[in-house]
C-alpha cells in the first residue's frame, strides 16, 4: 500500500511539471501571434497568415491532451496506476513534438541576417524595428531570441551576494560553453603561464587542455584538496578548471568550499576559476562562495541537455555564467567562436522554474540512490563495487552512478554484454531502459562511457530517470538478474 501511495504522488507531481511545460508552450505562441501582429506590414501576407493560423492551430492540439490530462487526474474513482503512467509518458512525447515545431514557428519569419533598413520591403520578420546595424543584424553573433532566458535563468537558477554583477550567455552546448571561455582566455593572453586541471575533469576538456598546454597543463587528483592548495600557491598559476562533480569512474567531487575560501584568501595575482557544474546543477551555487579578491575570476558553465530541459532532451544548449568584468570578453569571443545558441533552440528549452527542477532532481537522486544501494547490498560476486557520490555539503549527489565490475568483467567486451542483457530483460519485465548517452531524462539509461578516447578510462555509468516508485522497484529486479547473467 506503501509504495502505490508513492507511486501516485510521484504520477502526480509528473502531470505537475506537464502542465506547466505546456504552459510555457502557450505563453511562447502567445508572444509570437502578439509579436507577428504588430510587425504584419513587414511579414509577407501569405507569410503572415500561415503564421498566425499554425499559432492557433497549435493551441488547439495543445488543448486536446492538457483537457484529457485534467479530466484523468480529477476522475473519481481514480484511474489504474497503469493508465496514468500510459499517459504521463504520451504526454511526455507529445510535448517533445510540441516544443521542436513551435520553436520553428516562432521563427519561421525571421531571418539570421536581419535587416535593420530597407527601401521596399523589410527582411527581418517579426523583429523588424529592433534590429540595428552591426549591433544585432546576424543571429550567429547575437540575437533578441535568447536574451530573455539568459535573465531568467540568472534570476530563477543562480544565486549570489551581489547577482547584479553577473551575466549569463547562451551557447550551443555545454562543450561550446568550454570552447569559448578558453577562447577568450587565450587570445586576451590571460592563459600564459601555467594551468590546473582536475584528473577526472570531462575527457574532452582535458584532451583540448592538453593539446593547447602541454607541459604547462598541471594534472591534480579532485579529492587531494591539501594537494590541490599547494599546486594553487604556484607563482605562475594562471587558471583552474574543475568539475563541481566528475563525470568519470571514480565521480570525484571536489572540496570547492575549502579551494575557493583559500584562493579568495590568498590570491596575490590575476587566476580565473572556471567550473564546470552541469552535473549538480542548482544544489552546486559557486557565486554564493565567492570573496572578495578582485584578482579572482570566477566563470562557470553548464550544458543545458541534461537537467534544464526537463526530460524534453530537445535541442543541445549550454550557459556561461560570469562576473560582468569579464562579461564584455566572453561576449565577444562567443561571436567570434560561433557558439551562439541558434535562435528556434532557445524556443525548445522550458522557463526557468527553481521549484520544479528542485523537485526533478531529488527524483532523479532518489532513483539512483535506491538503485545503487540495491546493487551494493547484493553482495554480488561479479560486482567490486558501485561508485555513487553521495555529497553531505549539497542538496543533491547527482542522477547517475558507476558499476564497477571485477577486473575479470571489467572490460568493453563484458560492460557491452551486460548492457545487451539488461535491455533484454527490460523487455521480458516490460519496463523501458535505454542504452544511450547524457543523464536526467525520464527514462534510465546505461552507457559505456569514454569508449574510444585515450583521455578517458571507459565505465559502466546508470543514470536514472523520473520513473516512479513502483517502476523503480521493477528497475531493480531488472538488474539483479542481468548481472548474474553475465
Amino acid at each position: 500500500m506503501e509504495i502505490e501511495s508513492q507511486t501516485r504522488t510521484d504520477l502526480r507531481e509528473d502531470f505537475e511539471e506537464i502542465e506547466y511545460l505546456y504552459e510555457c508552450l502557450e505563453e511562447n505562441l502567445e508572444k509570437f501571434s502578439i509579436e507577428i501582429k504588430k510587425a504584419k506590414k513587414y511579414i509577407a501576407e501569405k507569410n503572415y497568415e500561415l503564421g498566425l493560423k499554425y499559432s492557433e492551430i497549435l493551441r488547439k492540439e495543445i488543448s486536446l491532451p492538457r483537457s484529457h490530462l485534467d479530466r484523468l487526474v480529477k476522475e473519481r474513482p481514480f484511474p489504474h496506476i497503469d493508465e496514468l503512467r500510459d499517459e504521463k509518458y504520451r504526454q511526455q512525447e507529445l510535448l517533445r513534438f510540441y516544443y521542436a515545431s513551435i520553436g520553428s514557428l516562432i521563427t519561421s519569419t525571421d531571418w539570421q541576417s536581419p535587416s535593420y533598413t530597407h527601401s521596399l520591403v523589410s527582411k527581418a520578420g517579426r523583429q523588424s524595428g529592433q534590429i540595428t546595424g552591426t549591433i544585432n543584424d546576424y543571429k550567429r553573433d547575437v540575437h533578441l531570441d535568447g536574451k530573455k532566458y539568459e535573465q531568467l535563468f540568472l534570476k530563477e537558477y543562480i544565486d549570489a551576494r551581489l547577482k547584479i554583477f553577473l551575466k549569463a550567455y547562451l551557447v550551443n552546448s555545454g562543450q561550446a560553453a568550454f570552447q569559448t571561455i578558453l577562447t577568450f582566455l587565450m587570445s586576451e593572453k590571460k592563459l600564459t603561464g601555467k594551468v590546473l586541471c582536475g584528473k577526472s575533469s570531462y575527457f574532452q576538456y582535458k584532451q583540448i587542455l592538453t593539446g593547447v598546454f602541454g607541459k604547462k597543463l598541471i594534472s591534480v587528483n579532485e579529492n587531494e584538496t591539501d594537494e590541490i592548495l599547494k599546486r594553487v600557491q604556484d607563482d605562475d598559476l594562471d587558471a583552474i578548471f574543475l568539475d563541481s562533480l566528475c563525470n568519470s569512474p571514480n565521480l570525484a567531487r571536489p572540496d570547492l568550499t575549502r579551494i575557493f575560501d583559500f584562493i579568495y584568501k590568498n590570491a596575490g595575482r590575476e587566476i580565473y576559476l572556471v567550473i564546470d557544474n552541469t552535473c549538480l546543477s542548482v544544489s552546486c551555487q559557486p557565486f554564493l562562495m565567492r570573496g572578495r579578491n578582485k584578482k579572482v575570476h570566477l566563470i562557470t558553465f553548464e550544458s543545458l541537455n541534461k537537467y534544464y530541459q526537463f526530460g524534453l532532451d530537445r535541442v543541445t544548449a549550454g550557459i556561461i555564467i560570469c562576473q560582468n568584468s569579464d562579461a564584455g570578453g566572453i561576449f565577444e569571443y562567443r561571436k567570434h567562436a560561433g557558439t551562439n545558441i541558434t535562435d528556434s533552440s532557445v524556443y525548445a528549452l522550458p522557463v526557468p522554474n527553481r521549484k520544479l527542477l528542485t523537485r526533478r532532481l531529488m527524483r532523479h537522486q532518489r532513483n539512483a540512490l535506491i538503485l545503487a544501494e540495491y546493487l551494493d547490498l547484493l553482495g554480488n560476486e561479479k560486482i567490486n563495487k558501485i561508485v555513487y557520490p553521495e555529497i553531505k555539503s549539497y542538496p543533491f549527489s547527482g542522477s547517475f552512478f558507476n558499476i564497477e565490475l571485477i577486473e575479470r568483467y571489467n572490460t568493453p567486451l563484458k560492460m557491452n554484454k551486460l548492457i545487451r542483457i539488461i535491455i533484454n530483460e527490460a523487455k521480458k519485465q516490460k519496463i523501458n531502459i535505454t542504452g544511450g548517452t547524457s543523464f536526467g531524462l525520464n527514462t534510465t539509461r546505461i552507457y559505456l562511457t569514454s569508449l574510444w578516447n585515450k583521455f578517458g578510462q571507459p565505465f559502466l555509468r546508470i543514470s536514472a530517470g523520473t520513473e516512479d516508485i513502483e517502476e523503480v522497484e521493477t528497475i531493480k529486479a531488472v538488474f539483479e538478474k542481468s548481472i548474474r547473467k553475465i
